[in-house]
């Protein structure tokens, strides 16, 4: 288990990305919350989740994976339509993006570079964001 894992959110976030552009409906973790061993498993697989429950002491650790799923669960509504993004470099930026029932725009992009990476976001009819993107972070972009 990776308690408090940087790469773990990359690695997260970049599942997310990759599955959403690739025609997914919907994403969902196998386990949200596991103990300190990484179980209950059944298969004996142990690994770490998005909380981790310490039952000896009542508490529980957020890995930096619970904020990767915010990007999404807190900004993706329900019945939103993924759209087609375009870009000259994804192989440096991963990106994904939504239109929501609400008509909200939210765009969602990975820098995984040790690189800071200047990203133009454009959603038209809405406007442009220019942003600069610091190495190895997540950032979400909403167009209201």
């Amino acid at each position: 288990m990776a308690l408090g894992s940087w790469e773990r959110l990359e690695h997260y976030a970049h599942d997310i990305i990759d599955d959403m552009n690739n025609w997914v409906t919907g994403w969902v973790d196998w386990n949200l919350a596991l103990d300190m061993e990484g179980g209950p498993n059944w298969a004996n697989n142990f690994v770490d989740a998005v909380v981790i429950v310490n039952k000896e002491t009542d508490e529980f650790y957020k890995n930096p994976m619970f904020y990767a799923l915010g990007h999404f669960s807190k900004f993706v509504q329900a019945g939103a339509e993924r759209l087609d993004v375009t870009s000259s470099d994804l192989q440096v930026i991963q990106v994904t993006a939504f239109v929501n029932p609400d008509q909200t725009f939210v765009v969602v992009l990975l820098n995984r570079s040790e690189e800071e990476v200047e990203v133009t976001v454009n959603v038209e009819e809405r406007g442009t964001m220019f942003l600069n993107m610091p190495p190895r972070s997540l950032l979400t972009a909403l167009f209201l």
